[in-house]
This record gives structure tokens, sequence and C-alpha cells, in this order.
């Protein structure tokens, strides 16, 4: 029938409100505490609760200033943090209401990112970085959240190690900001003949004093990218040259974005002027993108 409710659904509708009763409890933030590392306005995460647990909608919850550092606090329970120190507001809905407190610390950067290369086997490292406020003092009580492509890399903490070759961006949010890496995975090899896109292979090479050593290249595309990764014990690596590509710098160090021609090669050299009677060791590192 137009405009009407069958009977079916008017029972599903009283059987569905029956589940719920009144709300009996409000629980805002964690242990009624709130971190705010946010510049911009943001809402309180508030949650109501009937007697028996069920979660039930939020609407009709406002939110009053009680005490402490004196914050913007609208009454729909947006707040804004203009400074650092701690607020109790209430929570209330009908005659519910709840204290909770409020610790405004508020991050305007996230130092910290970059790029980190990894080969399949290393050791994890740790991912540095520091929230600051207006004056690039640290802030020290924060909540941060973390994003990345866990098929290539892991992270426990705020230490990652590599699971599989791959490239993967991995994001630490805090407040408003956040800090940026752009991770790539290689696996270790002797040779970058059947590179497949998507993959990454590094080759270690150890050379003495006007030797070289030189990995053939299949034909792009899709683009490859090359860089030579230097040992942990060492002050020089080898040289780079990449032969029948078209290479521009790309954003690592002697880092090289390539379209490969065909008969193109990576070649790893020791300058024979150059410590001639040193060996300079590193890892040729030959990631080939995924898209032409």
């Amino acid at each position: 029938m137009l405009g009407g409710v069958g009977p079916t659904a008017a029972v599903l509708v009283f059987a569905l409100a029956a589940c719920h009763g009144q709300p009996a409890r409000l629980v805002v933030g964690l242990a009624d505490t709130v971190v705010v590392n946010n510049v911009v306005p943001v809402r309180m995460p508030m949650h109501v609760f009937d007697a028996a647990g069920h979660a039930l909608p939020d609407t009709g919850v406002r939110l009053q200033w009680a005490s402490g550092v004196p914050i913007p606090v609208s009454s729909r329970g947006v707040v804004k943090c203009t400074n650092a120190g701690d607020a109790t507001l209430r929570a209330s809905l009908g005659p519910l209401v709840t204290p909770f407190l409020v610790r405004c610390r508020p991050v305007h950067d996230v130092l910290g990112g970059g790029v980190r290369n990894f080969v399949v086997g290393d050791a994890p490292q740790n991912l540095s970085f520091a929230p600051v406020d207006s004056a690039g003092r640290p802030v020290t009580l924060f909540t941060a959240g973390v994003s990345y492509d866990s098929t290539v890399v892991t992270l426990d903490g705020w230490r990652i190690q590599a699971r599989t070759t791959g490239q993967s961006s991995v994001d630490i949010n805090i407040g408003d900001s956040w800090a940026h890496w752009f991770v790539t995975v290689y696996e270790r090899a002797t040779t970058v003949d059947e590179i497949r896109p998507g993959q990454g292979r590094a080759v270690r090479v150890r050379l003495a004093g006007g030797e070289m050593h030189s990995l053939q290249l299949p034909p792009s595309p899709p683009t490859y990218f090359v860089t030579m990764l230097p040992d942990r014990d060492t002050l020089r690596v080898p040289r780079l040259a990449i032969i029948g590509a078209n290479c521009l710098r790309y954003n690592f160090p002697d880092g090289y974005a390539c379209f490969a021609l065909h008969g193109a090669s990576v070649v790893a050299y020791h300058p024979k002027q150059d410590h001639p009677k040193e060996a300079w060791s590193g890892t040729i590192a030959v990631f080939r993108e995924v898209r032409p």
C-alpha cells in the first residue's frame, strides 16, 4: 500500500525497538579521557549504551565546559584546542551526566619520513619521527594512526621489517599532520635478467680498483628505478652508470628512474684512480615499476 507500512515491516520495526532499552551510560574516549592533537576543530568520540550494553545513537548528547583550560566547545561535541592544557567537560543526555578529561596537545607538524630501502632478510629499522607544536617543541603526549601495505612490510611498534619484494607507503598520522615514508623492498639475486613488473632485485658487488660489474636490463616499458645501497660497514660504495637507457635523477641519493632501450645495462664500477687499494662494496638495487 502506498504511504503505509505493511504488517511484516511493522512487526520488524517493533522488534528492533524492543531490542534496545533506554540510555543508561555515556562513554567518551578511553576511560573518560580524550587526547586531542588536532589543530582544526574535532568532534569528541561519544558513545551511548543501554543497561544491557547495546550501542545507541548519540543523538541528543550535549557537551559543556566545566573546568581547567578554557577551550571552545559546541553543544554538539566539537572542540578546538588552541593551546596545550587539560580541561574537564561534561557530556549529558537527559538525566545522564558524564565528566571527562580533554588533554589538549596540538601538533602542528610531524618531523620525519623519507625513503627507506630494504632487502628481504634485513634487520628491522626504526621509523623515527617527532610531533612538534607551533613553536617547534616536542609533543610527548599523542595518539597516532599508521597505514601501510602489510603484504610488503610489517610493523612492530615503530620498527619496520621487510616481508616480500614490492613498494609501500607508510604513513604515521597524528592529529592533522603526518610523516610519510616511501619503502621499496628488494629480494637478493645475482641477476636482473628476468625481473618482473612490481619486483625488486638486489645484487651485491665487491670491486677492487678498476673493476666493474654489469647487469643486463630487459627493455622497458615499464620504467626502472635504480640505486646503489651502501653496506653498513663501509664509507665508500661503487659508482653507478646506466648504459642504453634514458634516465632522470630520482628522489633518493644516487638514484635514477630509467626507460631501458634494447641492450641497456646497469654498471657498478670502482674508478681505478680513486683509492685503488681499497675494495668498494655495495648492492645494486633495481625495481621494475608495475605500470607501463
